[in-house]
């Protein structure tokens, strides 16, 4: 199994390199609030630069209210030639038999998946601008170039009432090799 950073025998320990044995922490200091659009855009809080030809275990933890009628969705933004999918945890957008999201974000209703960086992802909510649910989206990514990872989200429906990514979201990023 590889390890990042190799260390040899003999090897001068330094600040850069215990530093880049750490996992890298973004948090979202304040809330944001996005309405009357489904256009996803980078957060920019939860945002980061990414080295090429490196591997990186990358998880984010999304605290967030919104309505039924504009609900949530996001997608991520790699570095060209980034490969990898990413898992998606959240609350349920729709039951099977088409009900509504609060009964299903209320009642522990959930929707996971496996899907591509940039495919939209919807979430479902507690019905109310203030009651916060979490979304876990996690990936082992595998970069070519380096370039920008980052958050994007939206409404998933428009509505002039806000969807909000809240404060305290995160997101962790751990350099594999």
């Amino acid at each position: 199994m590889a390890r990042y950073p190799a260390i040899y025998a003999g090897q001068r320990v330094t600040g850069t390199l215990l530093q880049s044995m750490i996992t890298d922490t973004y948090t979202k200091n304040t809330t944001q609030t996005r309405a009357s659009t489904t256009t996803l855009a980078d957060d920019p809080d939860l945002t980061a630069t990414l080295e090429a030809t490196a591997t990186y275990h990358v998880v984010f933890y999304i605290h967030y209210a919104a309505l039924d009628t504009s609900q949530l969705q996001t997608a991520w933004t790699v570095p060209a030639g980034a490969s990898g999918n990413r898992s998606a945890m959240g609350a349920a957008y729709q039951l099977a038999s088409g009900a509504a999201t609060a009964a299903a974000a209320d009642g522990g209703y959930a929707r996971s998946g496996v899907h591509g960086y940039s495919t939209a992802v919807r979430y479902g909510t507690r019905n109310n601008a203030s009651n916060q649910c979490l979304v876990i989206e996690e990936s082992v990514l595998t970069t070519t170039a380096g370039g920008t990872l980052a958050l994007q989200w939206a409404q998933a429906l428009s509505s002039a009432t806000a969807t909000s990514l809240s404060a305290g979201s995160s997101l962790h990023i751990r350099r594999l090799s």
